[in-house]
């Protein structure tokens, strides 16, 4: 059985489906969440809707339902997905987490009815850095198990993000080495976060209004009309704050730059594809971008796993702090490298993590 809620987990146990189908002697029982759903090929997939938060009750019907030999979760911000754990684990029925990205790991473990140090899942994770940072808060090391990150790897070595010359709501099978630059230079898109959610409570400047400065000063020196589109979170609103932002520059600006809201019903890859450079903090998204050869820059405005800062200059993102004159300075001087997703490091993520199933189930 395989359970998802957030994005970020179905991302990464979503791109698991595909092979795990292969393998004649496992049934795949899908529960997603509402976020994940889209994740999913709809007309080739069945799968049940799975809420962010459930009883111990209706994760134990879930099981009776199933009677899994394995579940396969990811780390959501809900207690489903450590519901479905907590009765497995009573149970003692086998458990795989996949690890979907580099932070709060023992946060991902708060609903648990069991303690980190007596845990029976076997957790799949990015990289070595990642087993370090766990085992340094004492999860048990011989239950982390290095694989790469099956979206990852999906994203850059079997590409499902849409070619520029396809229809947008098509599955591209060719490597993201293969995107290629619009005419999109002076378009920048910022992947907005709800700044709570990222450890950002108090603040003197919004980071965007900073981008958006920072922005000012390249127009004028550029003398070029910019653009500035704002794409927000899925679990975010559009805020007093930054509608005020947005109606304060627009009003009394007289530099060539527009600010404005992305389009809801456009996707992120579309966003993507409209865009010459990506703006942000620290998400999956950012890898997304930098997968379809846009230049992806990300603010170092929290402290970040030592991990993550490598996954993402490994990628190509470019770090900068949240400063006007350095992120001006970052956007003049020009991308330093040239980016190449055929010489990343996200390799088997897909097939390592498949390894670890098949093992626990004793098929390999």
């Amino acid at each position: 059985m395989l359970a998802f809620d957030d994005p970020g987990g179905g991302l990464a146990v979503s791109s698991l489906i595909s092979r795990l189908s292969t393998e004649g002697n496992i049934k795949l029982e899908i529960y997603s969440g509402k976020l994940s759903e889209r994740f999913l090929e709809k007309d080739k997939i069945n799968f049940n809707k799975l809420e962010s938060h459930i009883s111990m009750e209706e994760a134990e019907k879930i099981m009776d339902e199933t009677s899994p030999d394995m579940i396969i979760t990811g780390t959501g911000g809900g207690n489903a997905e450590q519901h479905i754990r907590n009765a497995a684990n009573e149970r003692n029925i086998k458990s795989v987490v996949i690890l979907d990205f580099w932070k709060d790991y023992s946060r991902r473990w708060l609903y648990a009815s069991y303690s980190i140090e007596e845990m029976k899942d076997i957790i799949c994770v990015m990289d070595e850095l990642t087993k370090e940072e766990m085992a340094e808060e004492k999860f048990p090391s011989q239950k982390i198990i290095v694989t790469g990150h099956p979206y990852l790897d999906k994203l850059f070595n079997h590409s499902c993000l849409p070619d520029e010359t396809d229809e947008i709501d098509e599955i591209d099978e060719k490597p993201a080495s293969v995107f290629k630059h619009f005419d999109t230079a002076n378009n920048f898109l910022f992947l907005s976060q709800p700044l709570h959610i990222i450890g950002i409570k108090d603040y003197k400047v919004h980071p965007l209004k900073i981008v958006a400065e920072a922005l000012k000063k390249v127009s004028e020196e550029k003398d070029a009309v910019l653009s500035l589109t704002i794409r927000l979170h899925p679990s975010e609103e559009k805020s007093t704050e930054i509608i005020n932002l947005i109606n304060s520059h627009n009003s009394h600006n007289t530099v060539k730059l527009e600010i404005k809201f992305a389009d809801r019903d456009k996707s992120l890859e579309e966003l993507l594809i409209e865009s010459g450079v990506v703006i942000g903090y620290n998400t999956i998204a950012m890898f997304e971008a930098v997968s379809m050869n846009k230049r992806t820059i990300s603010l170092n405005i929290v402290p970040v796993r030592n991990s993550l800062s490598l996954a993402m200059r490994n990628a190509g993102i470019e770090i900068v702090n949240a400063d006007e004159n350095e992120i001006h300075r970052l956007i003049m001087n020009g991308n330093p490298n040239e980016i190449n997703a055929s010489h990343y490091t996200f390799q088997g993520g897909i097939e390592n993590s498949v390894r670890v199933i098949l093992n626990e189930l004793n098929l390999n």
